[in-house]
């Protein structure tokens, strides 16, 4: 569900740019400018999280199935835990 819910934002941010980048000023001078190259910065950066977080719900949605459950109570828990002073 998750990796669905990404995929749709990855494609709205290319309908984003798609209808934008036409109306953008790239040329010419002033604060319009900086504005359409940071517009056009933080439309890339979402473009590439929804990218990195579609593709790795994808593979973990792929990969749920593949792994091995552990029973509860199976010693496991506490593995890896370092003990603490004055207690037994």
């Amino acid at each position: 569900m998750k990796s669905s819910r990404l995929f749709l934002c990855v494609l709205l941010t290319f309908l984003l740019l798609y209808l934008a980048l036409p109306r953008l000023p790239f040329a010419g001078e002033g604060l319009a400018v900086y504005f359409a190259y940071a517009w056009l910065g933080f439309a890339l950066i979402v473009l590439g999280g929804n990218v990195y977080g579609w593709l790795t719900a994808r593979d973990k949605e792929r990969s749920d199935g593949k792994e091995e459950a552990v029973p509860y109570g199976s010693g496991n828990q506490n593995r890896g835990r370092k003990k603490l002073r004055g207690t037994s």
